[in-house]
């Protein structure tokens, strides 16, 4: 297993949305895990239900919408300014442990890649540049650009136009389950990051390719490849 391209998921695979915690602390002071929790369980469900409705909108204004959800259902106060400035903060989030390490032995191995995000283009692009990753990409490929969020088809359709290449030949590689399970439905290979949980599959959809985090990606790749 050589792909053409490797395509990574942004948030929650490359990047630690637990980052949004000091914004958090600093708009809700001691309701700030209560809300992260309800926010992270609202973010993603709402992206599928803009998709599925054919109301997309923006990325950071769903966050925003999920943040003030949130807030109100822990009995904090958030203002539509406050959320809006707390979803920023999407912007600014830490790589994961084991990401910067991962996409160099990747690069040294002469792999292509990409992100694929349900980020907006200004959004992604801040968060790779921030965190001092963009000379790891060749692509940064954002759910605004189609206007529609994972799983729909037409996200998993940049990869292969961005590389020039069949579907069957990108690797979407996340760490969850329902996006690897998008991406094989489309007609990419998928590879799932578990950091030590257990794979539940969507639609029965199983991976590729499975590794415990970014860093143990290149050896899984090698070892596949060696089959």
């Amino acid at each position: 297993m050589r792909p053409t391209g490797i395509a990574f998921d942004a948030f929650g695979t490359l990047f630690d949305l637990a980052g949004l915690g000091p914004w958090l602390e600093r708009a809700v002071g001691g309701y700030r895990d209560e809300v992260l929790a309800g926010f992270s369980a609202r973010l993603v469900p709402w992206t599928w239900h803009a998709t599925a409705a054919r109301r997309y909108r923006p990325f950071p204004e769903i966050a925003a919408l999920a943040l003030r959800s949130a807030a109100a259902e822990a009995g904090a106060e958030l203002s539509e300014d406050e959320a809006a400035e707390v979803a920023k903060g999407l912007t600014e989030l830490p790589p994961l442990p084991g990401v910067a390490e991962g996409l160099e032995e990747l690069g040294r191995d002469g792999h292509r890649m990409a992100v694929l995000s349900n980020g907006t283009s200004g959004g992604v692009h801040a968060l790779v540049e921030g965190a001092g990753l963009r000379e790891r990409f060749e692509h940064l490929l954002a759910a605004d650009d189609v206007g529609a969020f994972k799983p729909a088809p037409e996200v998993y359709a940049m990869a292969g136009r961005a590389f020039d290449c069949a579907a069957r030949d990108v690797l979407l590689v996340s760490a969850h389950a329902w996006d690897v399970a998008g991406a094989r439905q489309y007609g990419l290979r998928g590879a799932w990051l578990h950091r030590g949980s257990t794979l539940a599959p969507v639609l029965g959809e199983e991976p590729d390719l499975v590794a415990a985090d970014v860093s143990g990606l290149p050896r899984a790749l090698r070892e596949a490849s060696a089959v």
